[in-house]
């Protein structure tokens, strides 16, 4: 999945973002909850392990 697409989802989301050096930080009500690497490309797992820890649907 493209990382664009993720980042747009966990923002519909109310998802709110810190850049960090090599990938995003993922704060979801204030609490950090995630981290995105910063490729082009997010391997499927990667995506559901993200889903887990967000609790944001980004895959059908």
């Amino acid at each position: 999945m493209k990382r664009k697409e993720i980042m747009k989802k966990l923002a519909a989301a109310s998802c709110t973002f810190e850049e960090g050096g090599n990938h995003t930080r993922v704060y979801k009500d204030g609490r950090f909850v995630a981290v995105v690497g910063r490729h082009r490309e997010i391997a499927d797992r990667m995506v559901r392990v993200i889903e887990r820890q967000t609790g944001v649907k980004l895959l059908p």
